[in-house]
């Protein structure tokens, strides 16, 4: 308590001139600012604004993000409530639901909500004179932004670890329930394909969770990828220990002049490493798998149904996701140069929201093009952010020289 109030009454006695000098002066510096002022630590007075900075940032930054999935969840449950309902899951039904679906919104309106965030934050600053006030004691662009990067990477290091841990494992548990409590999971037609060990392999349905099989038809290849054999069955068990069973195998060996037609019994069609963890996410149209399991997919062979280069792109997201926070950011920091009297009449958040918001959009694009194979997943993944430096600097530029 003594040094804090030592500090206090320090700080109470420098004027303007020893202020802009503790602001301006780099880390470590140890030039006077005059003869006669008060020499006074500049580790704590840094470290003083640096908290500031990052507490209003990830703190306006969660208040956002809370309302932008608060929205999402209830427009999801306004399209959902009726199918749980219809399942007698009740009350606790809704609760799960939202629960399982709030790690895989929380990421999705990351970015947006670190764009409102700051705009937010930049805004009160600004109108309130604060950022007058530091600028005039000789805090540059630069160094606000410098000062707002840790903020930037804690809610990084969040998202990547939401990303990467809770929602692989949120949106699994969903589809798994989801799938339990369907009582029309057996008749519901919605088969899929997927290649596993070098097979393609179709599935009618599944129910228990992926632990059984309905119609299942595996198509062997050969190294050029011609067809050789099929298996089919009609069901299809999996259990822990001796893997996937099916009582009764129908199979068809194609020969040079004819086809043999053979029934086997007890028989297991899908390899070892295909689970109903794995089925369940070969089912999904996109599923949110974690790094590991893209790479094993891409580079160990993993069963896979969907292109590889959506799987590409879905590998590059988690390390480019800081590079599109800091993109936001940069988006939002014009709102510094608004003229503390023209308040809140400024067009200035707005055309920044907009920038925030074509962004997104330019970056579903790119990103549906990368999915696609038509761009390649690192251009489809640098384009979006690079283009928005590209603009928030030329914007912050042009600002500068007003």
């Amino acid at each position: 308590m003594a040094a804090r109030d030592r500090l206090l009454y320090d700080l109470s006695r420098l004027d303007f001139q020893t202020l802009a000098w503790i602001v301006a002066t780099p880390q470590g510096h140890s030039a006077r600012p005059g003869k006669g002022h008060i020499m006074i630590p500049l580790n704590p007075s840094r470290s003083v604004l640096l908290m500031h900075l990052t507490r209003s940032f990830i703190g306006r930054t969660l208040i956002c993000g809370a309302m932008l999935v608060s929205m999402m969840e209830i427009l999801g449950l306004l399209e959902m409530t009726t199918p749980i309902l219809e399942r007698h899951l009740g009350a606790l039904g809704l609760v799960r639901y939202a629960l399982l679906k709030l790690p895989a919104l929380t990421v999705q309106t990351l970015p947006l909500s670190t764009l409102i965030g700051a705009l937010f934050m930049l805004m009160q600053m600004t109108l309130a004179s604060e950022m007058a006030s530091l600028r005039a004691a000789g805090l540059s662009t630069v160094r606000l932004l410098t000062l707002l990067l840790p903020s930037i990477g804690i809610i990084s290091v969040a998202g990547i670890l939401t990303q990467e841990i809770i929602a692989p494992r949120t949106e699994l548990a969903f589809a798994k329930w989801w799938n339990q409590t369907d009582p029309k999971a057996a008749g519901s037609g919605h088969g899929f394909w997927f290649h596993a060990s070098g097979n393609v392999i179709h599935i009618d349905s599944f129910t228990e969770g992926g632990d059984r099989i309905q119609k299942i038809a595996v198509y062997h290849r050969a190294n050029g990828g011609d067809l050789t054999a099929t298996d089919t069955a009609p069901e299809m068990v999996y259990d822990p220990i001796t893997g996937w069973r099916a009582a009764s195998v129908r199979s068809l060996v194609l020969k040079s002049n004819r086809v043999e037609t053979t029934l086997r019994q007890n028989v297991s069609l899908l390899p070892s490493r295909v689970t109903p963890d794995t089925l369940i996410q070969l089912s999904q149209s996109y599923p949110v798998l974690s790094c590991w399991s893209l790479w094993t997919i891409l580079h160990r062979g993993g069963a896979s149904s969907l292109p590889k280069a959506t799987y590409r792109m879905a590998l590059f997201a988690p390390f480019t996701l800081p590079v599109s926070l800091c993109a936001m950011l940069f988006l939002a920091l014009p709102v510094i140069y608004i003229p503390p009297r023209t308040g809140t009449r400024s067009l200035l958040p707005i055309a920044a929201l907009a920038a925030g918001f074509g962004f997104i959009v330019l970056q579903g694009l790119i990103q549906a093009l990368g999915n696609a194979g038509t761009l390649p997943a690192l251009i489809a993944v640098t384009a979006p952010p690079a283009l928005a430096f590209l603009l928030g600097g030329a914007w912050i530029v042009k600002m500068e020289e007003k």
